[in-house]
C-alpha cells in the first residue's frame, strides 16, 4: 500500500461504475481509536464525504450488512 493522501494517511481504492471507492486508514478517529473512512471518488476525481467507522466495529458492520442484503428481497 503506497497510496498516501495529503494528510499523510494511507489509503486504497478500487473501481466501481463511474468512479471508485476509497478506504482510508485513520490512526486516531473520532472516538480516538483506529478507524476506516469510506468515500466515493466520482469520475471527475471529486471525493464525497463518507463515514469514519472505528475498526473495532467492522465485525458488526459486515454481519449487519449480510443480514440486510439476505432479507431485502424476501
Amino acid at each position: 500500500m503506497n497510496n498516501i493522501d495529503k494528510k499523510g494517511q494511507k489509503f486504497v481504492e478500487f473501481p466501481i461504475t463511474e468512479g471508485s471507492v476509497r478506504l482510508t486508514y485513520i490512526k486516531k478517529g473520532w472516538d480516538n481509536d483506529p478507524s476506516i473512512r469510506i468515500q466515493i471518488k466520482d469520475e471527475k476525481g471529486h471525493l464525497r464525504q463518507g463515514p469514519e467507522i472505528p475498526i473495532k466495529f467492522f465485525g458488526n458492520i459486515f454481519s449487519s450488512t449480510l443480514e440486510l442484503i439476505t432479507k431485502v428481497d424476501k
